[in-house]
């Protein structure tokens, strides 16, 4: 399961957001969004759960939780023009 993980600190590194998500069951993939031309963080980010159930005990979980002085946002990742939950 894809997750969408928004509001997130400028400095977060991704092994940080991992760190989030491993209470909650096998982390895939995690990824931050960068700037192409300065290479600075976007400020969101994803993170490829294992299974759809571990997916959905994270989002419970931490959206909207504090990390960093910063309320994240924690959701299905939708792709770019869809509604459809990203695979």
């Amino acid at each position: 399961m894809m997750i969408y993980v928004g509001n997130i600190s400028y400095s977060m590194t991704t092994d940080e957001l991992k760190e989030l998500f491993v209470p909650y069951g096998n982390v895939k993939e995690v990824k931050i969004i960068a700037d192409k031309a300065s290479g600075k963080s976007k400020g969101y980010g994803f993170v490829e759960m294992e299974s759809d159930e571990d997916g959905l005990k994270a989002i419970a979980a931490l959206n909207d939780s504090q990390v960093k002085g910063r309320n994240i946002k924690v959701n299905n990742a939708f792709r770019k023009n869809d509604t459809k939950p990203a695979e």
